[in-house]
């Protein structure tokens, strides 16, 4: 049996309205929010392959669709390494985040995992798998276990390879469910976490509209996104 532990309060969100909001997201900026950190203890077979759901900053950027605005869509991920010789067969991923403008919850998740490709990943997903109901969602920190159908195989190869991963929740919008959050850290792993707002959006920087960019370029900033992967290590 899975074990839970609350380690912070219940998370927050200040009440803007939805121009204010609109402008802040246009410009890729983050917002301010206190996500529940959850601690999951691996289940039965899995053990904890990386962790970096610590140094929570308070913060947190957005990384959804949305149906009442799909012009502000976009993807968030964050890299991690498989060490050279492992093969990690990727089974859950957890994250510290947090709903905004809204107590939530998505009407679904999706996960994707991209190779890395000079320090940033891939144009294509190496591996996606859409629409997962949480295991758990506590004030929008997820537990996603991934469905069977959903193979992640990540290789060490001859020497630690890097690879980035996605998470996305599909929201409403600002009437309804409100926003998702991904918490950022303050130290920063490899390489900082990356953005593609593939929707569009004024102020955002062209090449992180077109493709990936890296979250100094982006948002102006070098910091991680708070998560965990459980699996098996052969």
């Amino acid at each position: 049996m899975t074990k839970t532990v609350l380690l912070a309060g219940a998370a927050v969100a200040l009440a803007l309205t939805s121009s204010a909001y609109a402008a802040g997201h246009m410009s890729a900026a983050g917002v301010r929010g206190n996500a529940q950190h959850v601690v999951h203890a691996p289940p039965p077979g899995l053990t904890t392959l990386y962790d970096q759901n610590i140094g929570d900053s308070g913060y947190g950027y957005f990384s959804q669709t949305l149906s009442s605005y799909p012009q502000y869509d976009e993807y968030l991920a964050d890299d991690f390494k498989v060490p050279a010789g492992h093969t990690w067969k990727v089974k859950e991923v957890d994250t510290t985040s947090f709903y905004y403008i809204g107590s939530g919850p998505a009407h679904s998740v999706n996960v994707l995992f991209w190779k890395n490709k000079g320090g940033l990943p891939k144009s294509d997903p190496l591996v996606e798998c859409d629409n997962i109901t949480p295991k758990s969602d506590v004030g929008g920190a997820y537990q996603l276990k991934l469905p069977k159908s959903c193979k992640v195989h990540l290789h060490g190869g001859t020497k630690a390879t890097t690879y980035w991963v996605t998470v996305q929740a599909n929201m409403d919008g600002i009437n309804t469910s409100g926003y998702w959050a991904w918490t950022t850290n303050l130290t920063v792993k490899g390489n900082p976490a990356a953005g593609w707002w593939y929707g569009g959006g004024v102020g955002v920087p062209q090449q992180c509209i077109t493709g990936w960019g890296s979250f100094p370029d982006c948002v102006g900033s070098s910091q991680d996104l708070a998560f965990a992967l459980l699996g098996t290590d052969s």
